[in-house]
């Protein structure tokens, strides 16, 4: 799967919490994420938006962040289920520990060919 791929398959089932996604969809939806970030916060700072010496969020920033949040939960909830761990474990983001656990668990190749939220996406070609 490549770039475009990912973000087009995160942004099209963005309210899909049930079955799997795969390593490279994850995490080039975060590259291509991070790279729009990026692209919009040099804009806010070449125009005058924000202050380059302030802590304050860009109206743009933060409107893709709100645009964001719910596909990004979406498919690391799909991430997860994709080891064969409940979407659920995404609360443990409210402890320090937990942010690393999920990370981790995120880094890892799914587990199964087939669990009880599907067959593995790769296997699917």
């Amino acid at each position: 799967m490549n770039m475009k791929e990912a973000v087009t398959s995160v942004l099209t089932n963005w309210n899909n919490f049930n079955g799997r996604a795969c390593r490279s969809e994850l995490w080039y939806f975060y590259l291509a994420t991070a790279l729009l970030s990026m692209i919009i916060s040099i804009f806010e700072i070449t125009t005058g938006m924000v202050d380059i010496k302030s802590d304050e969020m860009g109206i743009l920033s933060a409107i893709l962040y709100l645009l964001l949040v719910v596909p990004s939960i979406s498919v690391v909830s799909r991430r997860l289920q994709d080891r064969g761990h409940s979407g659920w474990w995404q609360l443990s983001y409210l402890t320090f520990i937990g942010v690393f656990v999920v990370l981790v668990l995120n880094m890892l190749p799914a587990r199964e060919d087939e669990n009880k939220w599907g067959k593995n996406p790769l296997l699917d070609k």
